[in-house]
């Protein structure tokens, strides 16, 4: 597959996009519905995922914050500048939904059993063979380990493994720079282990 590089904001890394994406914004510009079906097919269940976690496992509320984010692309398609890839685009759409969701509700967060258990252990304990895991009892403790979490450290742990999003990525969705979310990154996993040991 051919690749674009584009360098942003002094990054040292290289955000790779398709020229498919590019091509895909182009034509849902032009109001294009075959465009409007492919971004929305190929993006939808990571989408909803990170969006479903994010309201407490709320399906009706992650439907219409989904439903939210594809209708504001639409209307911001002429805003997308090509430098991330699209999913990382809506992402940080959802993620504005959301904090409006939350704002205007006001409601807690819960964050149930969201990790791969294999990447809660090395979260927790970067140990070969450390499964911390293994049972019901220390999975709901993770779970409300991760309910605990501040929010900016929650998204970030679901954001870099759950979604698997590289570092950047993660600072484009959250409108931060990429030190500052290493910087999370690195106290929420302390955290979450303090909370866990």
């Amino acid at each position: 597959m051919v690749t674009n590089s584009v360098v942003t904001h002094n990054l040292k890394k290289v955000v790779q996009f398709t020229p498919i994406e590019v091509e895909l914004m182009q034509k849902l510009r032009k109001g294009d519905q075959e465009a409007l079906k492919t971004i929305f097919n190929s993006n939808f269940e990571k989408l909803y995922a990170f969006v479903f976690y994010e309201v407490g496992q709320n399906r009706s509320v992650a439907e219409d914050i989904v439903q939210e984010t594809f209708l504001s692309a639409i209307k911001s398609a002429s805003k997308f500048k090509g430098t991330s890839q699209i999913y990382t685009w809506l992402a940080g759409i959802a993620h504005h939904k959301i904090a409006d969701y939350y704002r205007h509700a006001n409601h807690d967060k819960n964050t149930a059993d969201i990790l791969d258990w294999e990447q809660i252990n090395f979260v927790v304990d970067s140990k070969p063979g450390a499964d911390i895991a293994s049972s019901t009892e220390n999975k709901i403790m993770i779970d409300q380990a991760l309910n605990s979490l501040p929010s900016d450290y929650r998204k970030i742990i679901i954001l870099k493994y759950v979604q698997e999003l590289p570092i950047n990525e993660i600072a484009k969705v959250l409108n931060r720079s990429p030190k500052s979310v290493e910087g999370i990154l690195s106290r929420a996993r302390k955290t979450l282990r303090k909370l866990i040991v």
